[in-house]
């Protein structure tokens, strides 16, 4: 089975394309601007990357899963968005809501752990260490997730595709994960853009969010703007792979009618309707950030939670029709 890299040259090219042209411009945003970058992405496409990425992972699991294991991990899920909700109505301190949601967190891996035929020592491994995390260092343990989570289409692809095409896949997005982030993180880029454009704008912030965006990588009271600038970087990484790649690997690799829980409308269809959400939630961002963000933080929840478990059971085989 080829996907892209035989079967399709000129859409390979396109992605190719589109993948260096958002590198470049992220880069330079980042370096110039890094806090208003991060605002504005993430009001433009934060909301549209969480939907994308909910029906991939409708499309691609929900058919193939236990049902016991989908109720589990539904119940988890949506445990954590209610804690979530419940702390944006000052209901549970922040503090109590770090440690709710993390232990929670070592649920669902042990979940996946418990439903996986191999590599379950793995998964038991990784709820061990969210619970430990709850328990003694909440905030860099969330910090890390926070990292790790912007890594994960490549956790998607690797499932996705098979042998000397998946090598290829991950070789090629390794530049812009891991390599990229990794040279805009040692400041090369803002010591260039400093130089021709000035560091004035290093430290704006648009939609009156101010620096709280820097505590969604960096703990309180750091500044740094060259880690937080890489986070910047691979974010967008991010949202181009759910929102365009995983999309077209899933159309290419799956043919046909899909069980799933959700039923979605045809592609094109979903596209729009996301733009129009996507229109609509970047406006709510310009009037009210901290309101925005709140609201956002729940489905962010939802979708990068619902992703541990199911990383898990791709890994340890735990999906009906296991790729060999």
């Amino acid at each position: 089975m080829n996907l892209t890299w035989g079967g399709s040259e000129a859409r390979t090219i396109r992605l190719a394309a589109l993948w260096i042209g958002v590198a470049v411009l992220s880069t330079l945003a980042a370096a110039v601007a890094p806090i208003a970058t991060f605002v504005l992405m993430i009001s433009a496409f934060g909301l549209p990357h969480v939907l994308y990425e909910l029906r991939y992972v409708d499309e691609r699991f929900s058919a193939r899963a236990p049902r016991v294991a989908l109720g589990l991990i539904g119940a988890l899920v949506g445990t954590i968005a209610l804690a979530r909700i419940g702390h944006g109505a000052h209901l549970i301190p922040g503090d109590v809501l770090l440690w709710l949601e993390l232990t929670l967190g070592a649920a669902l891996a042990f979940t996946g752990a418990y439903f996986m035929r191999k590599n379950r020592v793995l998964g038991a491994v990784i709820g061990c260490a969210f619970a430990l995390g709850a328990a003694f260092q909440p905030i860099a343990t969330f910090l890390i997730w926070a990292w790790i989570h912007n890594l994960t289409p490549l956790g998607f692809v690797a499932e996705i595709t098979q042998g000397e095409e998946r090598r290829r896949w991950l070789i090629m997005l390794s530049i812009p994960f891991f390599v990229l982030p990794a040279v805009v993180a040692t400041g090369v880029f803002h010591e260039a853009a400093a130089a021709l454009v000035g560091s004035s704008l290093q430290g704006l912030s648009v939609f009156g969010a101010g620096d709280r965006p820097l505590l969604s990588f960096l703990p309180p009271g750091s500044s740094d703007l060259h880690l937080f600038s890489a986070a910047v970087v691979a974010q967008s990484m991010h949202y181009v792979a759910v929102i365009v790649l995983l999309p077209q690997l899933l159309t290419m690799q799956q043919g046909g009618e899909r069980r799933t829980i959700v039923p979605w409308p045809s592609w094109p269809v979903f596209a729009i309707a996301v733009a129009a959400i996507a229109a609509l939630a970047f406006g709510i961002y310009a009037v009210s950030y901290t309101d925005a963000r709140a609201a956002y933080g729940v489905a962010a929840a939802i979708h990068a939670w619902i992703e541990l478990p199911i990383l898990l059971l791709a890994l340890g085989q735990g999906f009906t029709s296991a790729r060999r």
